[in-house]
């Protein structure tokens, strides 16, 4: 008998994150804040989706954002500051789903 498996979540929806900035270290942890990433998969193409920025890099702005999305492979992925929307960020004005109690520390 054939059973029905799920695999959302699983290694084979995993995708790779073309615009992930790469691994850091040295970066500096802060107060989680609700974002909008611009997140492009290797095979869906680009996306904007719901995440929270947990850590930053100050020499160049990267900012990890945690993502809850089975086609991460990861906890979430660093991005620069062009592919995220924060609540007070001007420029985006479409990305308006983000929780309305964060604030911009960056």
């Amino acid at each position: 008998m054939n059973e029905y498996v799920d695999y959302r979540g699983t290694w084979r929806e995993w995708q790779k994150i073309l615009n992930d900035q790469g691994a850091r270290r040295g970066a500096e942890d802060r107060d989680p804040m609700a974002v909008r990433a611009r997140v492009e998969w290797e095979r869906d193409g680009p996306e904007w989706m719901d995440g929270e920025a947990v850590r930053i890099d100050r020499r160049d702005g990267a900012i990890f954002v945690r993502l809850h999305d089975g086609r991460c492979s990861t906890l979430g992925a660093w991005l620069t500051p062009d592919d995220l929307w924060w609540e007070g960020k001007s420029g985006i004005a479409c990305q308006k789903s983000v929780k309305k109690d964060a604030t911009p520390k960056l």
